[in-house]
């Protein structure tokens, strides 16, 4: 059902082994602080067209790196293996996947997260001055038997890879293959043939490229199923992959006035021992208390266990259904969360990280969960490769 192709990407050459400090994490999560950081590392950092200071300077910049060669399109199509080796709580992962240009096609791309059209619109202007996926879209997959996990590891150990170290506080190795041999790219595209694919991380990405897609189909007559914006740039990786981790996204929010009138109600509070790992534990004023749904009113309002079994989702039926996803703060930073609600004398929900396997299921089955339901730890950067949809 998936159906993925090579392409010539966009990639830095000039200052390619200074590529630590050239690519930036995707616009999203960038505040503005980091971005003049980011500016600061490199004049040429992707920073500039990931998030720029406008469309117009984003497409400046794009034209000049190209021109001068700091950027250039590969002569080969190809398929990109990607790694990251990083540090959580003291164990080390390493999350392996691939690059490949996507087909847009809603019957095999299952979405999870609501979206919030400013963004999407914000993203749709820049793809239409840039026509340049700057991001991917992070995509999961069942591989049961390890078929793709199997053929991607082989090929990462037959051949030397483009490696480096952000030296930062994340501190992650990055491993980056150019894949070109026509069986290894045949061998993976068939592999997913009859895979559903899920959204991991890119929601707004993949709705842009919709537009885009629709966009160009009413300009084009002749409708041609192979044109490049009829593909996005994704970023795949196996279920059973043991680097990939899915971390909790904490909310903080102001208190208001019926807010804890409404925690009272629908869920019983007990004392939380800061050992065990409860579904939703509730901060405020310097009291950490766990939440436990009622009975009754799961029956009513959420009838599926898998929902059931995510916190989020939980929590914004029965707590955060009337409040402006504006007004959330969200982190996966316990601490930063505990903080934020001391600072503003507001309340700090502190979730558990749903399992991916239950992601993927309710997302097949078409369930649209709450903003940041996932986080899924580290995020892929933008810059290492780039498609173009032109």
């Amino acid at each position: 059902m998936a159906k993925i192709i090579p392409f010539k990407g966009i990639r830095y050459i000039k200052g390619s082994k200074n590529l630590k400090n050239l690519i930036c994490p995707p616009y999203d999560i960038i505040s503005e602080e980091q971005r003049k950081k980011l500016t600061s590392l490199s004049a040429n950092n992707f920073v500039n067209i990931e998030l720029p200071e406008s469309n117009k300077k984003a497409k400046k910049f794009l034209n000049t790196w190209l021109k001068n060669n700091i950027l250039a399109k590969e002569k080969t199509p190809s398929i990109y293996l990607y790694q990251q080796e990083f540090d959580l709580k003291g164990r080390v992962f390493k999350r392996t996947g691939f690059f490949a240009a996507l087909e847009l096609d809603e019957k095999s791309i299952h979405g999870h997260e609501k979206t919030i059209q400013k963004h999407i619109d914000r993203r749709f202007e820049l793809l239409k001055e840039l026509k340049i996926n700057t991001s991917p879209i992070f995509c999961i997959f069942p591989d049961k038997t390890k078929s793709i996990t199997k053929l991607v590891l082989n090929v990462s150990k037959k051949n030397k890879p483009i490696e480096f170290t952000q030296l930062d506080k994340e501190n992650i190795t990055h491993r980056f293959w150019v894949i070109n041999g026509q069986k290894t790219i045949s061998d993976l595209t068939n592999k997913l043939k009859n895979v559903s694919l899920v959204i991991a991380d890119g929601h707004h990405r993949c709705s842009t490229g919709l537009l885009y897609k629709e966009l160009m189909e009413r300009k084009n007559k002749k409708y041609d199923n192979n044109a490049p914006y009829n593909y996005i740039l994704a970023f795949l990786c196996a279920i059973e992959d043991p680097g990939l981790v899915l971390l909790p996204t904490h909310r903080v929010i102001r208190a208001y006035p019926d807010i804890q009138e409404k925690i009272n109600k629908h869920f019983t509070l007990t004392h939380w021992d800061g050992k065990s790992k409860p579904q939703i534990v509730c901060y405020c004023n310097g009291e950490f208390k766990v939440l436990k749904l009622k009975k009754g009113f799961s029956e009513n309002k959420i009838k599926n266990k898998l929902e059931l079994s995510i916190g989020a989702i939980v929590l914004q039926e029965f707590v955060l259904n009337e409040t402006d996803p504006g007004n959330i703060f969200y982190t996966k930073d316990l601490g930063e969360a505990i903080k934020k609600a001391q600072e503003i004398q507001g309340y700090a929900f502190l979730l558990e990280a749903p399992t991916i396997k239950d992601i993927y299921t309710l997302s097949k089955k078409g369930k649209i969960m709450p903003q940041k339901t996932t986080y899924f730890y580290p995020k892929v950067p933008a810059g290492l490769v780039i498609y173009d949809v032109s």
